[in-house]
């Protein structure tokens, strides 16, 4: 018998809650050792390191054509990232499925992706927009992500496709009669829609369904909302964003305290709605950085994060509980 890793890491909270003596730890120990055994450890150091090495390689790829930019033939740079290309795709194919080698050959390819989009934009000069790039590289890097089905390439497309949305709402001629307010709801909406994807079907999108995607999805949802929401206690071209930001608050409350417990989740909101209050009260305060206002906000902002961080860690013991 050996303990997985959530089984040791609950062992060890108990233990380090005092709900677990000593001698009961032990106990657990001589069950099955309560150390990563030696091919854990060589597992978890192939993961990172087959990804770091693969961010290194479409790294290297990037800074060789910058150095060798005036040097090279069109159709050698080309042919470069072409053969990059293929050389990812051919150790995915060589490669285990859902293995260490797979996914980070197929993260590779992903990056190599966009460095192909924008060597052909920068030879040939055909005039597109910054965001039509990013759009077609996260659109042509799908197939490699679906295929990978791993947080990294996920990670990867979301903040390729949210860089997309961000350079064409600050392009797009509409975007200037519609303001930012709308421009906020627009990234939160994207980032809505991932974050329900990944709730809904994350077996189906992840080989090992964690929660790092749709964690971020979510910070994706609440960061534009809290920050049109603090924007609206000024400016009521915002109060749509504020009016989202209750609603979707509320939402996540509920969802993930009812439904699902997730504290990182909590914690985004608890603090989300920390700074949208943070700006209210700053709102309401006589003009003007006296010595009183200065020191109330302070103590707000001190005793409200205190007592969210209070709750969230007792929310977080609670959850460890077998």
């Amino acid at each position: 018998m050996s303990w997985t890793v959530p089984d040791r890491g609950t062992l060890l909270g108990l233990a380090e809650d005092g709900r677990l003596t000593p001698t009961q730890l032990e106990r657990a120990a001589v069950v099955a050792p309560l150390t990563p055994t030696r091919g854990e450890w060589l597992a978890g150091a192939d993961r990172l390191l087959a990804g770091a090495g693969a961010l290194l390689l479409a790294a290297g790829l990037i800074f060789f054509f910058a150095w060798n930019w005036d040097d090279l033939h069109r159709f050698a740079k080309l042919g470069t990232a072409v053969a990059a290309l293929a050389a990812c795709t051919g150790t995915a194919l060589a490669a285990a499925p859902f293995g260490t080698a797979w996914r980070a050959a197929l993260l590779a390819a992903s990056l190599v992706t966009g460095a192909l989009l924008a060597l052909i934009g920068q030879i040939y000069q055909t005039g597109a927009d910054i965001w039509e790039l990013f759009v077609a590289w996260a659109a042509l890097m799908t197939p490699f992500v679906l295929l990978a089905r791993s947080s990294a390439s996920w990670l990867l497309w979301l903040l390729v496709a949210n860089a997309g949305l961000l350079a064409y709402l600050a392009e797009a001629w509409w975007a200037r009669f519609l303001g930012e307010s709308e421009s906020l709801l627009a990234v939160a909406a994207l980032n809505g829609l991932v974050l329900l994807g990944f709730e809904s079907a994350a077996r189906g999108l992840l080989a090992n369904p964690r929660r790092h995607v749709a964690r971020v999805a979510g910070l994706g949802v609440l960061a534009p909302l809290a920050f049109g929401a603090c924007l609206s206690w000024w400016d009521k071209d915002f109060r749509l964003a504020g009016l989202a930001f209750a609603a979707t608050a509320a939402a996540f409350a509920l969802a993930y305290l009812a439904h699902r417990r997730d504290v990182p989740m909590l914690a985004q909101t608890a603090f989300a709605t920390i700074a949208v209050a943070t700006a209210a009260l700053i709102r309401v305060l006589p003009h003007g950085a006296d010595f009183f206002a200065i020191n109330l906000v302070a103590i707000f902002v001190i005793a409200s994060t205190g007592i969210a961080g209070t709750w969230l860690a007792r929310l977080y013991r609670k959850g460890r509980q077998p």
